[in-house]
């Protein structure tokens, strides 16, 4: 069973924090289904990469996910993106707090708002990533990069 939420909605799609000026804007298409159990491994990722970062964080970590599964260069589903191995070192850690931010995230996501282009984040100190792909924005203490061009 599909979770819908009715594009009607999707005006509603709001930042409650901005991001960097360097920022991609969010686009707001129709909306986005994913299953019961989709949603619960997105809000769990979610939460235990960017839990200090609100919904907007929240929603930036699923929009890397939702982002790669769209991509011909990564997996086609939530679950194979999330476990692709070396990507999301906090896939499967069952224990990630789901709060109130994570599923403001998720009905956001489900709503159509994303932020297009980002495939992948890393705490800022890092810096490693860059060598594979451009840095878009910084957010908090992650920065998120889209493929390199």
């Amino acid at each position: 069973m599909k979770r819908v939420v009715a594009g009607i909605l999707a005006g509603l799609c709001i930042l409650t924090q901005p991001v960097t000026a360097h920022a991609h804007e969010r686009q707001c298409p129709t909306v986005i289904e994913v299953t019961q159990a989709e949603a619960m491994e997105l809000m769990q990722i979610a939460s235990a990469e960017a839990l200090n970062q609100g919904t907007p964080g929240m929603l930036l970590v699923m929009s890397v996910v939702m982002n790669r599964v769209a991509s011909p260069d990564y997996p086609d589903t939530i679950h194979e993106v999330i476990h692709q191995p070396h990507q999301f070192y906090t896939a499967g850690m069952k224990s990630a707090e789901l709060t109130p931010d994570v599923h403001m995230a998720l009905a956001q996501l489900e709503m159509g708002c994303l932020y297009p282009e980002i495939v992948a984040f890393e705490r800022s100190e890092n810096n490693s990533l860059d060598v594979y792909y451009d840095e878009a924005f910084d957010f908090k203490d992650h920065t998120f990069y889209t493929v390199k061009h």
